[in-house]
């Protein structure tokens, strides 16, 4: 019993030990601010759910905030607003165009992908739209794991994040960073 305890928390440590070690690790110089993130042609905004009334929730209007200050800065020129086609009866993209219009965003500027229902799904929708290279926006948590994932995907990325802890939203951040695990971990063990 003891033996096969210690087996199964051997595993759980290897499937769960090595994508953390992957992600900490790997492309950490990819990982920048608004100031220092090399121009790119177009910012990849990644949701992060809208709430009952349509608007984005706190921690993607942060996300959504960061890509206006990139383009503000002009390190960007366009903005990709991805996600799920379907968030509690809205399109969350719409919903991230509409946040962005309302701040002075150009609609020209604005491209909207609904086909993003997961992080790889959003870097894949860039791929096929014809982009080689993007600044990743999206929560610090987050970050490591979809700049990897849009480099596996065959984008030059950068990723630029959101503190969500620093801006009110401790319980936001910790459920993310707890889905973060296991995301992480499909994101190592599953190869697309």
């Amino acid at each position: 019993m003891v033996l096969a305890l210690a087996v199964v928390l051997a595993i759980g440590t290897v499937a769960l030990g090595l994508p953390a070690l992957w992600v900490r690790r790997a492309e950490a110089s990819r990982l920048r601010t608004v100031g220092d993130v090399p121009a790119a042609d177009v910012a990849l905004v990644l949701g992060a759910g809208v709430r009952f009334n349509g608007f984005p929730t706190p921690i993607l209007q942060g996300r959504l905030d960061v890509a206006r200050r990139l383009y503000s800065a002009g390190k960007v020129q366009r903005i990709l607003v991805s996600g799920s086609p379907e968030s509690r009866g809205h399109s969350e993209p719409v919903s991230m165009r509409n946040y962005l219009l309302s701040h002075a965003v150009p609609d020209e500027c604005i491209i909207v992908d609904e086909t993003g229902r997961d992080t790889w799904l959003s870097c894949r929708a860039a791929v096929d739209m014809g982009l080689r290279e993007v600044t990743v926006v999206t929560s610090d948590f987050h970050l490591p794991r979809a700049v990897l994932l849009c480099l596996r995907a065959g984008l030059d990325a950068y990723g630029v994040g959101h503190d969500s802890r620093a801006a009110g939203l401790p319980r936001a951040t910790a459920r993310g960073s707890r889905r973060e695990v296991l995301a992480t971990a499909k994101a190592f063990w599953w190869r697309r």
